[in-house]
């Protein structure tokens, strides 16, 4: 390609002649640039095409060698056109061709956020004005500092120097420290490219499943197809959610993100270099955001999105679901054999009967009643009450679809609140045809007006609350289902709303939530989203999955992806929806059925939040109790693992809340310096100090599992590893025929946990102040609220820090504590498991006396202490001979 290589000192508002023009605020300390190219001259093959009846064949087949090339001034275009044709041949065709020939001036702005952020646009924005943003991020949510210089070739800051070729507005971005990050190029219609050179993970990007059974969260080699959908996958259907954030994680620390800003279905190509980017519609704005590491970039990503709430506590604990229960009686007969087997339980989420089911093209179908069907469950309230005084709470399915034969039907289209038809401003029917769905036929709420949210709420949803409903599951919001001719409040088309369709209905649920004051938090459980729905309090599942072990392994490999995406909460169907997805022949059915569920409930109970069985149960037929399906041993030990980490889980919660800590991050994620530790999908930790590895493959009976330098703990056994960063090959998976995942703590870890010894457990916060130790040295700080209300945001929380040091001849433990709530214990017993302590104890004491009882075997020590006020400075002191 041809380019004009002067280069001149660029002036501030100034177009220097043969150059693009820039400017900016103000010299030193400038935070837009604006630019626009050069005048150009390119021919496409398309366009000589078009002309051949003006232009005889042999010209134009004479014209191939400057197709695609590119020409900075007429007179350059001219001449090679004369080099090709003659002089006076293109006399003859010269108007033609140059008019066929020239290029559009474009436009590149760029707002300098910070030293590390930058706000990019291919598209022409005042001098004086920042870009615009959607409403998905809050460029306030980041550090507005920049030490901006301006050079000769662009500008650079405290660490990014940025260069803008003026023939194809291109720019450079390289890391002062560790080099060029990547060129950035406009392309063809509202696209541009990534060119980073190096070796790339790419990361991100929200959850498309593919690859069936491959353990790979890297989209390298892949294209990342966007807009929200739910998709067949091995016999199932899982969710394309958009969340338009990539990483793109180098060995040398040629670390960057960048955030698409966009509401229009947006496509990834990532099989061929450079790396390509397109929108639907509308020219492309993102945010290019460099970083020391992975942490580094997340939380600069969360910090534009913002951090989730803090889930009720009781979405820690076990939650059972189908579709569906069909009266109380079926729910009450499963939860009467669960207690029986001493199964703790949380909550039940209740699918479509609860309002009555639907009837597939009926216009009378309940869909869109959201009202109990109290033929099949009478007294509701009551029920829903009683269930609280037994520890369970309730879930309830919405959909946004309501059956035109409906009295909310009308209500809801007399006051606008539905989607629209252009032409006639009338509802208009979600299926283009006419017919009708498997719900039943009608329309769709219109969740981008914001007063059909308010209302909606407070007719249906808010009455459901104030009965004890304690969450809300959020169903087919892509939407699965829709008229692309529908129009949205204020005259929006289907594109610019569909992949915020869910996103506005969330945020419709705790706006409601904050309206009506209520003091319960609000949580919601749905099937698609966009950025940002973790701030109100919404989480996500990965929608109607199959049955089958390659569906849990792609599950594995997009859980650091939604993590990455800002997605704490991410869980599947446990045991898959469509059981029909299981493909093994009859007499092999139960035995693997059995054994997929058992390994996909081990993995949700040390990785997803809730945790829920569900499956598509119209037959009664199926089972998705823990207790009635698996291997039921193996079901309880990992569900009594789950409630013993509760205590540990709902204080990463509240760093998740409070600092954009991930719950479950990828191993990279702590050990970005460790290239083995990369895209492991099966393993994860759970916050900075447990590591888990699960399992997906039929008759597996030991795993291989990598450990990241450095000294690791067996979690139950207390067994200490060093590891130089290597695999651990063939670890069991199975103590006395009971599946128990392997978990590993690391040195300094300290977890506190749940010392309850009857059963079921309760994922309350326990009577007793209990961790587990690990090493000599390490901190943590244990958060405990009500676990119920709001009252945590106005500070109404525990917190208690435990931390660990060597001493002149032996170790100690401090323990403080700053805040309470109410209903706080003050008096609590202690009890500790302190593994890693090699030499023999001498004594044992707390805060200079004996403790109550304490025992040593081999490099463990157990410690117990009647109740003590936990709200003075505590210090035990172990004593080595």
């Amino acid at each position: 390609m041809t380019r004009n290589k002067r280069l001149r000192p660029w002036l501030l508002g100034l177009a220097v002649p043969g150059l693009l023009a820039m400017s900016g605020a103000a010299a030193a300390e400038s935070t837009h640039f604006r630019y626009q190219n050069l005048e150009s001259y390119r021919l496409d093959a398309a366009q000589v095409f078009r002309m051949r009846k003006a232009i005889p064949e042999h010209l134009r087949k004479a014209l191939n060698p400057l197709i695609g090339k590119t020409y900075y001034s007429e007179p350059l275009f001219l001449q090679a056109l004369s080099d090709q044709l003659g002089g006076a041949i293109v006399a003859q065709h010269q108007a033609r061709l140059v008019e066929k020939a020239r290029q559009p001036v474009e436009s590149l702005s760029i707002d300098v956020i910070n030293d590390d952020v930058l706000h990019v646009a291919f598209a022409s924005y005042p001098d004086n004005q920042a870009l615009p943003t959607t409403e998905l991020i809050d460029l306030n949510g980041l550090a507005r500092k920049a030490s901006v210089v301006n050079t000769e070739q662009g500008f650079s800051t405290a660490s990014l120097q940025v260069t803008v070729a003026p023939e194809s507005l291109c720019l450079t971005v390289t890391s002062k420290r560790h080099g060029q990050l990547s060129e950035i190029c406009p392309g063809k219609g509202h696209s541009f490219s990534l060119d980073s050179p190096g070796d790339y993970q790419l990361n991100g990007l929200g959850q498309e499943f593919h690859d069936p059974g491959v353990l790979n969260a890297n989209w390298l080699g892949h294209k990342r197809h966007g807009g929200n959908k739910m998709e067949g996958f091995q016999g199932g259907g899982t969710g394309n959610t958009q969340f338009p954030i990539l990483y793109a994680l180098n060995p040398q620390q040629k670390n960057y993100a960048v955030y698409l800003d966009t509401v229009y279905s947006a496509e990834w190509d990532f099989t061929r270099a450079p790396w390509q980017v397109a929108q639907l519609e509308d020219d492309p704005k993102f945010l290019f955001i460099a970083g020391e590491d992975l942490p580094d970039l997340r939380q600069q990503y969360m910090a534009l999105v913002g951090n989730p709430l803090v889930p009720p506590r009781k979405l820690f604990g076990l939650w059972l679901s189908e579709y569906g229960f069909d009266n109380w009686q079926e729910l009450d007969d499963k939860l009467t054999t669960l207690a029986e087997h001493k199964f703790p339980l949380d909550g039940v989420v209740m699918d479509l009967q609860w309002f009555g089911n639907v009837d597939a093209f009926s216009s009378t179908s309940a869909m869109g009643t959201l009202t109990w069907d109290e033929a099949h469950f009478p007294n509701p309230a009551q029920k829903i009450q009683q269930l609280k005084e037994q520890g369970v709470g309730m879930m309830l399915i919405e959909e946004s679809y309501v059956s035109d034969g409906l009295a909310e039907h009308t209500k809801l289209a007399e006051d606008g609140y539905l989607v629209q038809d252009r032409q006639s401003g009338q509802p208009i029917d979600s299926d283009p045809n006419g017919y009708g769905y498997w719900w039943g036929k009608g329309g769709m709420i219109d969740w981008t007006h914001p007063e059909a949210g308010n209302a909606w709420h407070d007719w249906k949803r808010q009455p459901l609350i104030e009965m004890g409903i304690l969450g809300h599951w959020t169903d087919l919001g892509e939407p699965e289902m829709y008229n692309p001719q529908g129009i949205y409040a204020g005259g929006k088309s289907h594109n610019a709303v569909h992949n915020i369709f869910n996103y506005k209905w969330l945020e419709s649920i705790y706006a409601g939530y904050q309206r009506n004051e209520v003091e319960t938090r609000p949580f919601m459980m749905s099937r698609s989203g966009a950025p940002g729905i973790q701030r109100f309090g919404a989480t996500m599942w990965s929608a109607d999955i199959g049955t089958n072990v390659e569906s849990l392994a792609t599950q594995f490999s997009m859980q650091p992806n939604m993590m990455l995406s800002g997605m704490d909460y991410y869980s599947s169907d446990i045991g898959g929806f469509h059981r029909s997805a299981l493909s093994v022949v009859p007499e092999k059915r139960k035995q693997a059925l059995d054994e997929t569920y058992t390994q996909w409930f081990a993995y949700s109970t040390l990785f997803e939040v809730p945790v829920r069985p569900h499956t598509e149960n119209l037959c009664n037929c199926k089972e998705t109790a823990p207790d009635r399906v698996g291997d039921q041993a193996s079901n309880l030990a990992s569900i009594q693992l789950r409630y013993q980490l509760i205590p540990y889980l709902y204080s990463l919660a509240h760093r998740a809340h409070v600092a954009a800590e991930p719950v479950y991050p990828s191993l990279e994620y702590y050990f970005g310096d460790d290239q083995q530790a990369y895209n492991l999908p099966a393993q994860k930790m759970m916050g900075p100090s447990l590591m888990g590895a699960a399992v997906a493959k039929l008759g597996q009976q030991s795993v291989d599992v990598y450990l990241p330098r450095g000294t690791w703990y067996d979690y139950r056994t207390g067994r200490a590893i060093e590891s130089q960063g290597q695999w651990l090959s063939s670890v069991p998976l199975y103590q006395d025929q009971v599946m128990t995942l392997p978990l590993y703590a690391r040195e300094g870890a300290i977890i506190p946990v749940n010392p309850q010894q009857s059963m079921p457990m309760s994922s309350e916060v326990p009577e007793a102040l209990a961790a587990r130790i690990y090493g000599k040295s390490g901190a943590f700080t244990l958060y405990e609220d009500d676990g119920q209300t709001r009252a945590y945001l106005q500070g109404k929380v525990r917190k208690t820090t435990l931390s660990t040091r060597e001493t002149t001849n032996g170790v100690a433990l401090q323990v403080t504590t700053e805040g309470s709530y109410d209903g706080a214990l003050q008096q609590r017993p202690i009890q500790l498991a302190w593994f890693g302590l090699t030499q023999k104890v001498a004594a044992v004491t707390l805060n200079g006396k004996p403790v109550g009882e304490w025992t040593q075997q081999g490099e463990q020590v157990r410690i117990s202490n009647p109740a003590v006020d936990v709200r003075q400075p505590l210090e035990i002191n172990i004593r080595f001979e």
